[in-house]
C-alpha cells in the first residue's frame, strides 16, 4: 500500500513538473542568498536566452545583463526584506538569434516562507506583455499621427449623439465654433456663436443630413461670431449623420476646418479680378506660346469681342494685320528672353476692323517656387483719348498763340520756355530763341526788387500772384506797364508744381483811355458847372450822387451837404413831403420824373423851379438810377408866350412842310418833345392802309415781334438824350407783310430846345440799291460789295417771308425749291459772316472742314443755318460763343450749330420741331417768336432728302444738326 502511495505522490510530480515545464507562463525558483535557480521552465529560459542546463547556477552570475535595469537589487531586496515586489510592463532588451531586442513583461517577484517565516527562496513568475505594449504603443502613435495631422490641418473634430443630446468637441472645434477650451458644451448651445445670417442654413444642413435619403452626408461653409457679434472665423463643417436599424440618427460627427484666409485670400481675389476688369486698360494673360488665356472686360468693350470663345485665340490675331511680323518677331522673343517688351501698337477691333492705337507694356510671368516662365501677360493703354487730347492741346496752344495777351511758360527756375505772338509782339521779340531768358530779364531793373521779395514768395505760398509790373521791350527798352497773373503749374498725376504760367495785358490803353476818361469827367464837371440849368445824378436807391455847381450856388448849401437826401433841405418846407413823396413813387415805378417846387435862393429870393429825371439802364437792363435836370421856371409866364407865338409859327410851317411831304417816295413822320408819334404822311398811310391818327396809335403793333423792343430802346434813348434816332427793323404792310426799314429821326432844336422830332422811315432795300450805287460811282468797291450783299441777303430774306408766313404750303406739299449744285462750305461762310454783322456780343466760330459741292436749294440751305444761328443767339442771352461744325461722313455732308444758352428740357427736345411750339413756361416770354423757324427747317431738311436732330442739357446749352445727302461722283 506504501508503494502505491509513493508511485501516486511521484506520478503526481511528474504531472506537476510537466504543466510548470510547459506553462506558458514563464516560472522560476532562486533559493538561498545567492540566489540558485532551483527552478526553471522553458517559457522563463527563453526570455533569459539560455538552455536548459540552467538548474543550480547562481541567478547573478548567469544574468549579469539583468543588473542594470535593477533586477539583482530587487531580488536581493525581496530575500532581506521578505516583500513581495510587482514590476508592469518593463521593458528587457534580450539577445534573440544575437540580436539584441526590446521586451516588456509583468513581474513579480515574491518570497517564499519556512514554518519559521524565513524566507529560503523566491518564487519568479513574469508575463509577456510585448505585444500588448507594442500594440498599444503602436495605438498611441497611431493617435499622436492623427492629433498631428488634424492639428497640421487645423482642424477640429465633433461628435454628437442626436438621441442623447450630447456633444464631444476638441479643443480645436471649441475654438473655431466660438468657445474656450474650458468651456462645458450643451446641446441646445450649439450655434450660440454662429453667424444670425447663416444660423438658418446651418439648421436645414443639420436637418438634411439627418434624412437617411442623403445617406447622412453633411457639408457646409458658415461664420462664426465671438461674444461682441464681429466675425471671428469662416469654417468649413463636414461629417455625416450615422443611422440605426429605424433609420433613426444616433450618431452625428465630423471634422471642422478653419479657411478663413482661404476666404479671405478668394475675396482679395475676387477684388483684384473686379480691379482688373475695372481698369480702363486692356489686360491679357496667356500662356508661353502667345494664346490669351484671360482678358479683362474692358478689353471685351474696347475691342468689340463678342465672346470668350472668340477671346480664347493666339494674341498675334488681336494686332493690326501689317504688325503681326513685329508680334512674332520682336515682342514674343523679347518677353520670352527678357522678360518684358513695351512700345506702341495697333490693335484691332473684332467687329470694324478698325487699328486701335495702344501703349502695350508685355512682360513675362514666372512661377515663384522655382523660377520658370509659365505664361506671359501684357497690360495696354487706349491712346486715342490720349491722341485726342494732344489734338485739342494743339488747338489751346494755338488760341494762345492768336491771343491778344501776353502768354509765356517757363520752368520752377523762371527760365522762359514759350511766348506766344502777341507777347513777342509787345515786348519786340524777333528771334526765334530770343525769349529763351530768365523771367527776370523781361521787367525793368527797378522792378527785381518786387519779384524777388514779393511776387515769387507770394508765387510759391500761394500758387498764384496777380498785379501791375512794368516789362521791358527788348529792342527799345521801353517801360511796358502791364496787368500779369503769374500761376504754378501742377502734374496732373503727382500734384507736385513743374512750372509756372503768365498772362500780361498791356496797360498802356488802358491807361491812356483813363486818362481821357479823367480829362473827359474834368471837362465834362466844367461844362456842368458852368451850365445855368441844375443837373443832378441818384443811384438806384434813390440818393443824390451829384449835382453840379449851379445848384450849389442857387441855395448856398455845400456841396457834399446835398448828397443821399440832403437836397430836400433846400426846398421851401411846405414843398418838401410833396416833392420827396413824388420823388419816391417814381422811382420805385422806374417811370420818368417830373415835380415843381420852391427853393429859397442864396439872396433870399423864393424861386419856383421844375425838377425831371430820366430813368437809366445799363447794358443788362437793370436799372442804374436817374439823371435829371432842374430849372428855375419862375419867369415861365414870359417863356410860355413866347413859346406860342414861335409854335404858331411852327404850325404855319408844318403845314407847308405836310403838303410837301404828301409827294415824297419815303414815310415821314413827326413825333412831340415826349416821345409820342402824332403825324404820318401819305406814304405811311398808303403803305399801312390806314389813316393817320390811328397809325400813330398803334405803329408799334406793326413793328415785328422780335425787333419791337430794340427800337422802343433806340427811340426812349435818343428822346432822353436828343441823340440822333436810327434803328432797322422789320414794319408790316397793308398786305400783312413784313418788309426791312430803316428808320431815322433827328430833333429839331431852337434855341437849344427840342421842339419837334423829324424822321423818315426808308425801305432798307431801296436804301441799299442806292447806297450802293453811290458807293460804286465813288470808286469805294469793297464798301459796295458789303452794301450789295447786303442787298442780296434783304432780297433772300424778302423772298422767304411769305413762305415762312404760308406754312400751309409746306403742309400741302407746294414748298417751291431751285436745286442747283454750289459749294457747300463757302455758301456757309457767307452766310456766318453777314449774321456776325448783326450781333456784337456774339462770336460765330467756323470750325470746317472740307465738304465739297451739293445739289440743293442755296437759299433754303441759308435759310435753316440763318433760323439756327439766330435762334442759338437768341437762346444764350448770357454767353458769346456760337460754334459751327461742318464735316462730310457717309455720303453726307452734315452741319451742327452750338450754344451754351439755356438748353431744353429732356422731355421737350422731341416737340421743338412741331408747328407752333415754343418753351413753355416764363422762358416764352423772354425768347419772342411764333414758333416756326424750326419747324420749317426740319420740313425744307426732310425735303431735300436729309435729317435734322437736336442734342441739349437743360442750362447748358443746345446743338442743332442737319444732315443733307451728297453725289460723290458729281461733288
Amino acid at each position: 500500500m506504501n508503494n502505491n502511495a509513493g508511485l501516486h505522490q511521484q506520478l503526481n510530480e511528474d504531472i506537476f513538473r510537466i504543466l510548470f515545464r510547459e506553462s506558458p507562463t514563464p516560472i522560476a525558483l532562486y533559493v538561498g542568498k545567492t540566489m540558485e535557480i532551483r527552478i526553471a521552465n522553458k517559457a522563463m529560459t527563453d526570455i533569459w536566452g539560455q538552455g536548459d542546463d540552467v538548474i543550480g547556477h547562481n541567478y547573478f552570475d548567469l544574468l549579469p545583463e539583468f543588473e542594470e535595469p535593477g533586477f539583482h537589487a530587487i531580488l536581493s531586496n525581496v530575500y532581506d526584506n521578505g516583500t513581495a515586489y510587482k514590476w508592469k510592463e518593463q521593458r528587457v532588451d534580450l539577445m534573440v538569434n544575437d540580436k539584441l531586442e526590446e521586451f516588456y513583461f509583468n513581474f513579480i517577484f515574491k518570497p517564499l516562507h519556512n514554518d519559521d517565516g524565513k524566507v529560503w527562496g523566491v518564487l519568479n513568475t513574469a508575463t509577456d506583455v510585448t505585444e500588448l505594449v507594442n500594440t498599444r504603443k503602436k495605438l498611441v502613435e497611431s493617435e499622436q499621427r492623427a492629433q498631428f495631422a488634424l492639428q497640421a490641418a487645423e482642424l477640429g473634430t465633433w461628435d454628437l449623439n442626436p438621441r442623447l443630446q450630447t456633444a464631444t468637441w476638441d479643443d480645436r472645434c471649441k475654438e473655431l465654433c466660438g468657445f474656450r477650451k474650458d468651456d462645458e458644451i450643451k446641446y441646445d448651445d450649439l450655434l450660440k456663436f454662429v453667424h444670425p445670417e447663416d444660423e438658418q442654413r446651418l439648421r436645414t444642413a443639420v436637418m438634411q443630413a439627418y434624412d437617411p435619403v442623403s445617406n447622412g452626408n453633411y457639408d457646409i461653409i458658415v461664420r462664426t461670431v465671438d461674444d461682441t457679434g464681429h466675425l471671428k472665423y469662416w469654417i468649413h463643417l463636414k461629417g455625416r449623420a450615422y443611422f440605426n436599424d429605424n433609420h433613426e440618427p444616433i450618431r452625428f460627427a465630423g471634422t471642422v476646418q478653419d479657411i478663413t484666409r482661404e476666404i479671405l485670400d478668394k475675396q482679395e481675389q475676387q477684388k483684384l479680378i473686379a480691379l482688373i476688369d475695372k481698369t480702363a486698360d486692356v489686360v491679357a494673360v496667356g500662356s508661353m506660346d502667345g494664346s490669351v488665356t484671360y482678358i479683362n472686360k474692358t478689353a471685351y468693350t474696347i475691342l468689340g469681342i463678342g465672346s470668350t470663345k472668340e477671346a480664347l485665340k493666339p494674341g498675334v490675331e488681336y494686332f493690326a494685320d501689317h504688325e503681326a511680323d513685329k508680334v512674332n518677331n520682336e515682342i514674343n522673343p523679347a518677353v520670352q528672353q527678357y522678360g518684358k517688351w513695351e512700345g506702341e501698337m495697333h490693335y484691332r477691333h473684332f467687329k470694324t476692323g478698325e487699328n486701335i492705337p495702344v501703349y502695350v507694356n508685355c512682360f513675362r510671368i514666372d512661377d515663384p517656387l522655382n523660377g520658370l516662365p509659365i505664361g506671359m501677360a501684357s497690360v495696354a493703354r487706349d491712346l486715342r483719348p490720349e491722341k485726342a487730347a494732344r489734338n485739342e492741346q494743339y488747338k489751346l496752344l494755338s488760341l494762345i498763340n492768336h491771343s491778344s495777351d501776353f502768354v509765356s511758360l517757363s520752368n520752377l527756375d523762371g527760365n522762359v520756355t514759350y511766348v506766344n505772338t502777341a507777347g513777342r509782339k509787345m515786348l519786340g521779340i524777333k528771334g526765334a530763341n530770343e525769349h529763351r531768358r530768365h523771367n527776370s530779364e523781361y521787367l525793368m531793373p527797378d522792378e527785381l526788387d518786387k519779384l524777388r521779395d514779393k511776387v515769387n514768395p507770394i508765387l510759391m505760398k500761394h500758387g498764384k500772384w496777380s498785379g501791375e509790373v512794368l516789362y521791358r521791350h527788348f529792342q527799345t527798352g521801353e517801360a511796358i506797364p502791364v496787368y500779369g497773373t503769374t500761376m504754378l503749374v501742377y502734374d496732373a498725376v503727382t500734384g507736385l508744381p513743374e512750372g509756372r504760367a503768365s498772362i500780361a495785358r498791356d496797360l498802356r490803353r488802358e491807361i491812356a483811355d483813363k486818362k481821357a476818361l479823367t480829362d473827359s469827367e474834368r471837362l465834362l464837371k466844367n461844362i456842368t458847372n458852368a451850365s445855368p440849368t441844375v443837373l443832378w445824378m441818384a443811384d438806384a436807391q434813390g440818393n443824390i450822387t451829384y449835382v453840379n455847381q449851379t445848384w450849389v450856388d442857387w441855395t448856398g448849401i455845400k456841396y457834399e451837404d446835398n448828397m443821399g437826401a440832403g437836397w430836400i433841405n433846400a426846398l421851401l418846407e411846405e414843398d418838401r413831403t410833396r416833392a420827396g413823396e413824388k420823388f419816391l413813387a417814381d422811382l420805385n415805378a422806374r417811370r420818368f420824373y417830373e415835380v415843381d417846387f420852391r427853393i429859397t435862393r442864396r439872396d433870399g429870393e423864393i424861386r419856383w423851379c421844375i425838377a425831371t429825371g430820366n430813368p437809366q439802364y445799363n447794358e443788362q437792363g437793370e436799372f442804374t438810377g436817374y439823371i435829371g435836370a432842374c430849372t428855375d421856371v419862375t419867369d415861365k409866364t414870359l417863356a410860355e408866350s413866347e413859346v406860342k407865338l414861335r409854335n404858331r409859327e411852327l404850325n404855319n410851317q408844318i403845314r407847308q412842310f405836310e403838303f410837301v411831304t404828301g409827294f415824297m417816295p419815303v414815310q415821314l413822320w413827326t413825333a412831340r418833345t415826349d416821345g409820342q408819334v402824332d403825324y404820318f404822311n401819305q406814304r405811311a398811310v398808303d403803305y399801312f392802309g390806314a389813316q393817320a391818327n390811328e397809325i400813330a396809335a398803334s405803329w408799334l403793333n406793326a413793328i415785328h415781334p422780335d425787333d419791337r423792343d430794340a427800337c422802343v430802346e433806340a427811340w426812349n434813348y435818343a428822346v432822353n438824350t436828343s441823340n440822333v434816332y436810327q434803328c432797322e427793323f422789320r414794319l408790316k404792310d397793308k398786305d400783312q407783310n413784313y418788309k426791312w426799314h430803316l428808320s431815322r429821326a433827328l430833333p429839331f432844336i431852337i434855341d437849344g430846345k427840342i421842339i419837334k422830332w423829324f424822321g423818315t422811315v426808308t425801305s432798307i432795300k431801296a436804301y441799299a440799291q442806292v447806297l450802293g450805287a453811290m458807293l460804286t460811282k465813288e470808286g469805294e468797291q469793297k464798301k459796295a460789295e458789303m452794301v450789295l450783299r447786303m442787298d442780296a441777303q434783304i432780297n433772300r430774306l424778302t423772298n422767304l417771308i411769305g413762305d415762312l408766313l404760308d406754312v400751309t404750303k409746306i403742309n400741302s406739299g407746294r414748298l417751291q425749291f431751285n436745286k442747283i449744285w454750289f459749294d457747300f462750305n463757302e455758301t456757309l461762310q457767307e452766310t456766318v459772316e453777314d449774321l456776325q454783322h448783326t450781333t456784337q456780343k456774339h462770336k460765330l466760330i467756323q470750325n470746317f472742314t472740307p465738304t465739297g459741292r451739293i445739289y440743293s436749294d442755296k437759299d433754303r440751305v441759308s435759310q435753316v443755318i440763318t433760323n439756327l444761328i439766330t435762334n442759338a443767339i437768341k437762346y444764350s442771352p448770357h454767353t458769346d460763343t456760337i460754334i459751327i461744325n461742318t464735316r462730310r461722313e457717309n455720303n453726307e455732308v452734315i452741319v451742327c450749330v452750338q450754344d451754351f444758352g439755356i438748353g431744353i428740357p429732356e422731355d421737350k427736345k422731341d416737340r421743338v420741331f412741331e408747328q407752333f411750339y415754343r418753351v413753355s413756361g416764363n422762358k416764352q416770354h423772354t425768347f419772342p417768336g411764333l414758333g416756326l423757324g424750326l419747324y420749317i427747317s426740319s420740313e425744307i431738311i426732310k425735303r431735300e432728302g436729309g435729317r435734322m436732330w437736336v442734342n441739349s442739357i437743360e442750362g447748358k446749352g443746345s446743338t442743332f444738326c442737319f444732315a443733307l445727302p451728297v453725289d460723290d461722283i458729281n461733288s
